[in-house]
Protein backbone atom coordinates (compact mmCIF):
# COMPACT_ATOMS: atom_id res chain seq x y z
CA UNK A 1 0.00 0.00 0.00
CA UNK A 2 1.48 3.31 -1.11
CA UNK A 3 1.19 6.30 1.21
CA UNK A 4 1.48 9.80 -0.18
CA UNK A 5 4.31 11.89 1.36
CA UNK A 6 1.91 14.42 2.89
CA UNK A 7 -0.22 11.63 4.35
CA UNK A 8 2.93 10.10 5.81
CA UNK A 9 3.69 13.40 7.54
CA UNK A 10 0.20 13.38 9.06
CA UNK A 11 0.50 9.77 10.21
CA UNK A 12 3.90 10.41 11.79
CA UNK A 13 2.42 13.46 13.51
CA UNK A 14 -0.46 11.31 14.71
CA UNK A 15 1.92 8.69 16.10
CA UNK A 16 3.92 11.40 17.84
CA UNK A 17 0.73 12.84 19.34
CA UNK A 18 -0.29 9.47 20.80
CA UNK A 19 3.21 8.83 22.18
CA UNK A 20 3.27 12.27 23.81
CA UNK A 21 -0.18 11.63 25.25
CA UNK A 22 1.13 8.66 27.24
CA UNK A 23 4.44 10.37 28.14
CA UNK A 24 2.63 13.38 29.56
CA UNK A 25 -0.17 11.40 31.19
CA UNK A 26 2.24 9.21 33.16
CA UNK A 27 4.95 11.86 33.61
CA UNK A 28 6.01 11.81 37.28
CA UNK A 29 7.53 15.30 37.05
CA UNK A 30 5.72 18.59 37.02
CA UNK A 31 2.17 19.41 38.18
CA UNK A 32 -0.29 16.63 37.48
CA UNK A 33 -3.30 18.58 36.17
CA UNK A 34 -1.38 20.61 33.53
CA UNK A 35 0.38 17.45 32.35
CA UNK A 36 -2.93 15.66 31.83
CA UNK A 37 -4.51 18.63 30.08
CA UNK A 38 -1.58 18.88 27.68
CA UNK A 39 -1.76 15.11 27.18
CA UNK A 40 -5.41 15.42 26.12
CA UNK A 41 -4.52 18.23 23.72
CA UNK A 42 -1.81 16.08 22.11
CA UNK A 43 -4.13 13.08 21.96
CA UNK A 44 -6.97 14.98 20.28
CA UNK A 45 -4.63 16.54 17.73
CA UNK A 46 -3.06 13.16 17.06
CA UNK A 47 -6.42 11.47 16.43
CA UNK A 48 -7.48 14.26 14.07
CA UNK A 49 -4.22 13.97 12.15
CA UNK A 50 -4.73 10.20 11.88
CA UNK A 51 -8.27 10.58 10.55
CA UNK A 52 -7.06 12.72 7.64
CA UNK A 53 -3.78 10.93 6.91
CA UNK A 54 -4.84 7.27 7.06
CA UNK A 55 -5.26 5.73 3.58
CA UNK A 56 -8.86 4.68 2.87
CA UNK A 57 -8.04 1.21 1.61
CA UNK A 58 -11.53 -0.30 1.90
CA UNK A 59 -15.08 0.58 2.82
CA UNK A 60 -14.62 -0.50 6.45
CA UNK A 61 -11.99 2.16 7.03
CA UNK A 62 -14.23 4.67 5.26
CA UNK A 63 -17.19 3.75 7.46
CA UNK A 64 -15.05 3.90 10.61
CA UNK A 65 -13.87 7.40 9.74
CA UNK A 66 -17.44 8.48 9.10
CA UNK A 67 -19.03 6.91 12.17
CA UNK A 68 -16.36 7.25 14.88
CA UNK A 69 -15.44 10.65 16.38
CA UNK A 70 -11.78 10.92 15.43
CA UNK A 71 -11.92 14.69 14.97
CA UNK A 72 -12.87 16.30 18.28
CA UNK A 73 -12.18 20.03 18.33
CA UNK A 74 -14.53 21.75 20.78
CA UNK A 75 -12.62 20.75 23.97
CA UNK A 76 -9.31 22.13 22.67
CA UNK A 77 -10.05 25.74 23.60
CA UNK A 78 -11.04 24.98 27.22
CA UNK A 79 -8.07 22.61 27.53
CA UNK A 80 -5.60 25.36 26.53
CA UNK A 81 -7.29 27.89 28.84
CA UNK A 82 -7.38 25.59 31.85
CA UNK A 83 -3.85 24.39 31.09
CA UNK A 84 -2.62 27.99 31.41
CA UNK A 85 -4.63 28.57 34.61
CA UNK A 86 -3.34 25.33 36.15
CA UNK A 87 0.28 26.20 35.39
CA UNK A 88 0.00 29.70 36.80
CA UNK A 89 -1.99 28.72 39.89
CA UNK A 90 -1.00 25.42 41.60
CA UNK A 91 -4.26 25.52 43.57
CA UNK A 92 -6.45 25.62 40.47
CA UNK A 93 -8.81 22.72 39.88
CA UNK A 94 -11.55 22.22 37.30
CA UNK A 95 -14.68 22.29 39.41
CA UNK A 96 -18.30 21.69 38.54
CA UNK A 97 -18.60 25.01 36.79
CA UNK A 98 -15.43 24.37 34.83
CA UNK A 99 -16.83 21.15 33.41
CA UNK A 100 -19.58 23.11 31.68
CA UNK A 101 -16.94 24.44 29.32
CA UNK A 102 -16.58 20.95 27.85
CA UNK A 103 -20.26 20.24 27.22
CA UNK A 104 -20.22 21.77 23.69
CA UNK A 105 -18.24 18.65 22.71
CA UNK A 106 -21.64 17.34 21.56
CA UNK A 107 -21.16 19.52 18.46
CA UNK A 108 -18.27 17.28 17.43
CA UNK A 109 -20.52 14.21 17.51
CA UNK A 110 -23.35 15.60 15.37
CA UNK A 111 -22.26 14.02 12.09
CA UNK A 112 -21.75 10.63 13.71
CA UNK A 113 -25.17 10.85 15.39
CA UNK A 114 -26.74 11.41 11.97
CA UNK A 115 -24.92 8.36 10.58
CA UNK A 116 -25.79 6.08 13.49
CA UNK A 117 -29.41 7.23 13.38
CA UNK A 118 -29.58 6.18 9.74
CA UNK A 119 -27.97 2.79 10.43
CA UNK A 120 -30.27 1.97 13.33
CA UNK A 121 -33.21 3.20 11.27
CA UNK A 122 -32.31 0.69 8.55
CA UNK A 123 -32.04 -2.14 11.10
CA UNK A 124 -35.44 -1.24 12.53
CA UNK A 125 -36.98 -0.94 9.09
CA UNK A 126 -37.75 2.76 9.52
CA UNK A 127 -35.43 4.09 6.77
CA UNK A 128 -34.83 2.91 3.22
CA UNK A 129 -31.19 1.97 2.52
CA UNK A 130 -31.50 3.56 -0.90
CA UNK A 131 -31.69 6.97 0.79
CA UNK A 132 -28.09 6.68 1.92
CA UNK A 133 -26.97 9.49 -0.39
CA UNK A 134 -29.27 12.06 1.22
CA UNK A 135 -28.07 11.06 4.69
CA UNK A 136 -24.44 11.25 3.56
CA UNK A 137 -25.10 14.75 2.20
CA UNK A 138 -26.62 15.70 5.55
CA UNK A 139 -23.49 14.48 7.33
CA UNK A 140 -21.25 16.44 4.95
CA UNK A 141 -23.33 19.57 5.42
CA UNK A 142 -23.17 19.24 9.18
CA UNK A 143 -19.39 18.74 9.10
CA UNK A 144 -19.03 21.81 6.91
CA UNK A 145 -20.98 24.30 9.01
CA UNK A 146 -20.04 22.89 12.41
CA UNK A 147 -16.53 24.14 11.69
CA UNK A 148 -17.82 27.67 12.33
CA UNK A 149 -18.58 27.16 16.07
CA UNK A 150 -15.39 25.10 16.35
CA UNK A 151 -13.28 27.97 15.01
CA UNK A 152 -15.13 30.51 17.16
CA UNK A 153 -14.73 28.38 20.29
CA UNK A 154 -10.99 27.90 19.92
CA UNK A 155 -10.46 31.57 19.06
CA UNK A 156 -12.50 32.71 22.08
CA UNK A 157 -10.55 30.55 24.52
CA UNK A 158 -7.25 31.63 22.99
CA UNK A 159 -8.27 35.24 23.57
CA UNK A 160 -9.19 34.42 27.19
CA UNK A 161 -5.81 32.74 27.66
CA UNK A 162 -4.05 35.73 26.08
CA UNK A 163 -5.90 38.07 28.46
CA UNK A 164 -4.92 35.89 31.42
CA UNK A 165 -1.26 36.02 30.40
CA UNK A 166 -1.42 39.77 29.77
CA UNK A 167 -2.53 40.34 33.36
CA UNK A 168 0.32 38.23 34.65
CA UNK A 169 2.87 39.87 32.36
CA UNK A 170 2.25 43.31 33.85
CA UNK A 171 3.93 42.12 37.03
CA UNK A 172 6.14 39.40 35.57
CA UNK A 173 9.31 40.86 37.09
CA UNK A 174 7.92 40.40 40.61
CA UNK A 175 6.52 36.92 40.06
CA UNK A 176 8.17 33.78 41.43
CA UNK A 177 10.68 32.08 39.13
CA UNK A 178 8.34 29.16 38.49
CA UNK A 179 5.53 31.38 37.21
CA UNK A 180 7.94 33.35 35.02
CA UNK A 181 9.09 30.02 33.58
CA UNK A 182 5.49 29.04 32.81
CA UNK A 183 4.68 32.40 31.22
CA UNK A 184 7.77 32.08 29.02
CA UNK A 185 6.32 28.85 27.65
CA UNK A 186 2.65 29.82 27.46
CA UNK A 187 3.18 32.99 25.42
CA UNK A 188 4.63 31.24 22.34
CA UNK A 189 2.05 28.46 22.75
CA UNK A 190 -0.80 30.95 22.43
CA UNK A 191 0.93 32.77 19.55
CA UNK A 192 1.37 29.50 17.67
CA UNK A 193 -2.32 28.70 17.99
CA UNK A 194 -3.32 32.20 16.90
CA UNK A 195 -1.23 31.68 13.75
CA UNK A 196 -2.99 28.36 13.21
CA UNK A 197 -6.38 30.05 13.69
CA UNK A 198 -5.48 32.59 11.00
CA UNK A 199 -4.54 29.78 8.58
CA UNK A 200 -7.75 27.95 9.45
CA UNK A 201 -9.81 31.10 8.82
CA UNK A 202 -8.25 31.57 5.37
CA UNK A 203 -9.28 28.00 4.57
CA UNK A 204 -12.65 28.15 6.32
CA UNK A 205 -14.07 31.08 4.37
CA UNK A 206 -13.95 29.45 0.91
CA UNK A 207 -14.77 26.07 2.48
CA UNK A 208 -18.19 27.13 3.80
CA UNK A 209 -19.12 28.81 0.51
CA UNK A 210 -20.79 26.18 -1.74
CA UNK A 211 -19.45 27.71 -4.97
CA UNK A 212 -15.79 27.40 -3.91
CA UNK A 213 -15.89 24.37 -1.57
CA UNK A 214 -15.40 21.54 -4.07
CA UNK A 215 -12.65 23.35 -5.96
CA UNK A 216 -10.81 24.00 -2.69
CA UNK A 217 -11.00 20.37 -1.59
CA UNK A 218 -10.05 19.04 -5.05
CA UNK A 219 -7.01 21.30 -5.24
CA UNK A 220 -5.64 21.29 -1.70
CA UNK A 221 -7.55 18.63 0.23
CA UNK A 222 -7.24 19.09 3.98
CA UNK A 223 -3.47 19.50 3.96
CA UNK A 224 -3.41 23.30 4.54
CA UNK A 225 -5.05 22.66 7.91
CA UNK A 226 -3.57 19.35 9.02
CA UNK A 227 0.06 19.80 8.03
CA UNK A 228 0.22 22.75 10.47
CA UNK A 229 -1.48 20.52 13.06
CA UNK A 230 1.23 17.88 12.59
CA UNK A 231 3.88 20.59 13.06
CA UNK A 232 2.12 21.83 16.19
CA UNK A 233 2.06 18.29 17.58
CA UNK A 234 5.84 18.03 17.35
CA UNK A 235 6.57 21.54 18.59
CA UNK A 236 4.01 21.76 21.39
CA UNK A 237 4.51 18.17 22.46
CA UNK A 238 8.27 18.34 22.83
CA UNK A 239 8.38 21.83 24.34
CA UNK A 240 5.50 21.05 26.65
CA UNK A 241 7.07 17.76 27.74
CA UNK A 242 10.51 19.21 28.40
CA UNK A 243 8.88 22.17 30.12
CA UNK A 244 7.76 19.80 32.85
CA UNK A 245 11.27 18.50 33.44
CA UNK A 246 12.56 21.64 35.13
CA UNK A 247 12.32 21.21 38.87
CA UNK A 248 11.60 23.98 41.34
CA UNK A 249 12.51 23.25 44.92
CA UNK A 250 9.97 25.83 46.04
CA UNK A 251 6.76 27.02 44.47
CA UNK A 252 7.75 30.56 45.36
CA UNK A 253 11.15 32.15 45.08
CA UNK A 254 12.37 33.30 48.45
CA UNK A 255 14.55 36.31 49.04
CA UNK A 256 17.10 35.76 51.82
CA UNK A 257 15.72 37.06 55.08
CA UNK A 258 18.80 39.18 55.68
CA UNK A 259 17.72 41.45 52.80
CA UNK A 260 14.62 42.52 54.75
CA UNK A 261 15.11 44.30 58.07
CA UNK A 262 12.96 43.01 60.91
CA UNK A 263 11.36 46.43 61.29
CA UNK A 264 10.33 46.46 57.61
CA UNK A 265 8.90 42.95 57.85
CA UNK A 266 6.90 43.67 61.02
CA UNK A 267 5.54 46.91 59.61
CA UNK A 268 4.52 45.22 56.39
CA UNK A 269 2.75 42.44 58.28
CA UNK A 270 0.77 44.98 60.31
CA UNK A 271 -0.29 46.81 57.15
CA UNK A 272 -1.35 43.54 55.52
CA UNK A 273 -3.35 42.42 58.54
CA UNK A 274 -5.13 45.78 58.67
CA UNK A 275 -5.90 45.59 54.94
CA UNK A 276 -7.51 42.20 55.48
CA UNK A 277 -9.12 42.42 58.92
CA UNK A 278 -10.25 46.06 58.82
CA UNK A 279 -10.50 46.97 55.14
CA UNK A 280 -11.59 43.44 54.15
CA UNK A 281 -9.77 43.39 50.83
CA UNK A 282 -10.12 39.60 50.85
CA UNK A 283 -13.77 40.01 49.78
CA UNK A 284 -12.53 40.91 46.29
CA UNK A 285 -12.53 37.60 44.30
CA UNK A 286 -10.02 39.12 41.85
CA UNK A 287 -7.63 40.30 44.57
CA UNK A 288 -3.96 40.23 43.57
CA UNK A 289 -0.75 41.16 45.32
CA UNK A 290 -0.57 44.20 43.04
CA UNK A 291 -3.97 45.47 44.28
CA UNK A 292 -2.86 45.03 47.88
CA UNK A 293 0.41 46.78 47.02
CA UNK A 294 -1.44 49.83 45.74
CA UNK A 295 -3.73 49.82 48.78
CA UNK A 296 -1.01 49.69 51.44
CA UNK A 297 1.66 51.55 49.48
CA UNK A 298 4.25 48.78 49.74
CA UNK A 299 5.94 47.21 46.67
CA UNK A 300 4.46 43.87 45.66
CA UNK A 301 7.91 42.28 45.73
CA UNK A 302 8.33 43.22 49.39
CA UNK A 303 4.86 41.87 50.27
CA UNK A 304 5.61 38.52 48.62
CA UNK A 305 9.01 38.29 50.31
CA UNK A 306 7.57 39.08 53.76
CA UNK A 307 4.79 36.53 53.39
CA UNK A 308 7.20 33.83 52.24
CA UNK A 309 9.99 34.54 54.73
CA UNK A 310 8.19 35.55 57.90
CA UNK A 311 4.78 33.92 57.65
CA UNK A 312 5.82 30.97 55.44
CA UNK A 313 2.72 31.50 53.33
CA UNK A 314 1.99 32.25 49.71
CA UNK A 315 -0.15 35.28 48.97
CA UNK A 316 -3.16 33.09 48.08
CA UNK A 317 -2.85 31.08 51.29
CA UNK A 318 -2.63 34.27 53.36
CA UNK A 319 -5.74 35.79 51.76
CA UNK A 320 -7.72 32.55 51.81
CA UNK A 321 -7.15 32.29 55.56
CA UNK A 322 -9.19 35.47 56.06
CA UNK A 323 -11.81 34.26 53.62
CA UNK A 324 -12.23 30.99 55.51
CA UNK A 325 -12.52 32.88 58.81
CA UNK A 326 -15.26 35.06 57.30
CA UNK A 327 -17.08 31.99 55.97
CA UNK A 328 -17.03 30.40 59.43
CA UNK A 329 -18.32 33.63 60.96
CA UNK A 330 -21.21 33.87 58.50
CA UNK A 331 -22.09 30.19 58.83
CA UNK A 332 -22.69 30.76 62.55
CA UNK A 333 -24.81 33.85 61.94
CA UNK A 334 -28.57 33.02 61.97
CA UNK A 335 -29.10 35.76 59.38
CA UNK A 336 -27.46 33.50 56.78
CA UNK A 337 -29.53 30.38 57.47
CA UNK A 338 -31.27 30.63 54.12
CA UNK A 339 -28.00 31.12 52.19
CA UNK A 340 -26.20 28.26 50.46
CA UNK A 341 -22.69 27.25 51.46
CA UNK A 342 -21.33 28.04 48.01
CA UNK A 343 -23.13 31.38 47.99
CA UNK A 344 -21.53 32.35 51.29
CA UNK A 345 -18.12 31.23 50.05
CA UNK A 346 -18.43 33.36 46.92
CA UNK A 347 -19.61 36.34 48.99
CA UNK A 348 -16.45 35.96 51.07
CA UNK A 349 -14.14 36.27 48.07
CA UNK A 350 -13.76 32.74 46.74
CA UNK A 351 -14.28 32.39 42.99
CA UNK A 352 -14.12 28.60 42.81
CA UNK A 353 -15.90 25.94 44.84
CA UNK A 354 -12.89 23.63 44.57
CA UNK A 355 -10.51 26.32 45.88
CA UNK A 356 -12.91 27.04 48.75
CA UNK A 357 -13.09 23.35 49.74
CA UNK A 358 -9.27 22.98 49.72
CA UNK A 359 -8.67 26.24 51.58
CA UNK A 360 -11.30 25.43 54.22
CA UNK A 361 -9.85 21.98 54.90
CA UNK A 362 -6.31 23.39 54.98
CA UNK A 363 -7.29 26.00 57.59
CA UNK A 364 -9.59 23.87 59.76
CA UNK A 365 -8.65 20.23 59.03
CA UNK A 366 -12.36 19.76 58.30
CA UNK A 367 -14.61 19.93 55.30
CA UNK A 368 -17.24 22.70 55.44
CA UNK A 369 -19.98 20.12 56.03
CA UNK A 370 -18.02 18.56 58.91
CA UNK A 371 -17.58 22.01 60.44
CA UNK A 372 -21.32 22.76 60.19
CA UNK A 373 -22.20 19.35 61.69
CA UNK A 374 -19.80 19.95 64.58
CA UNK A 375 -21.27 23.39 65.29
CA UNK A 376 -24.82 21.99 65.25
CA UNK A 377 -23.76 19.26 67.65
CA UNK A 378 -22.19 21.84 69.99
CA UNK A 379 -25.37 23.92 69.92
CA UNK A 380 -27.41 20.83 70.77
CA UNK A 381 -25.13 19.97 73.69
CA UNK A 382 -25.24 23.53 75.02
CA UNK A 383 -29.04 23.55 74.81
CA UNK A 384 -29.19 20.33 76.81
CA UNK A 385 -26.85 21.77 79.45
CA UNK A 386 -29.07 24.83 79.89
CA UNK A 387 -32.09 22.58 80.42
Amino acid sequence: MNIAPLDLILLLGSLQGIILFFLLWYNPKGPRLPNKLLAWLMGLMGLASFAVGVPVANMWISHALDLLPFIVTMPMGPIIYFYAKALLNPEFRIGRRGKWHFYPIIIDFGSQLIGWTFLFGILLGVFNPQNNLSWANAMDAYDTYSDIPRWLSLTTYLWLTHRLLSRQTKTEATLPEEQQHHIGWLKPLVRAFFIFQFIWLLYLIPYIIPATRNGLLDTFGWYPIYIPIAILIYWIGFRGYFHTQKNFTQNYRKVPATLLPEETANGTIQFLKKAMATDQLFLDPELTVEKVSRHVGIPAKIISAVLNQHLQKSFNTFVNGYRVAEVKKRLLDPVNQSSTLVGIAFDCGFNSQATFQRAFRSETNQSPKEFIAEQLQNLKINAQIRI
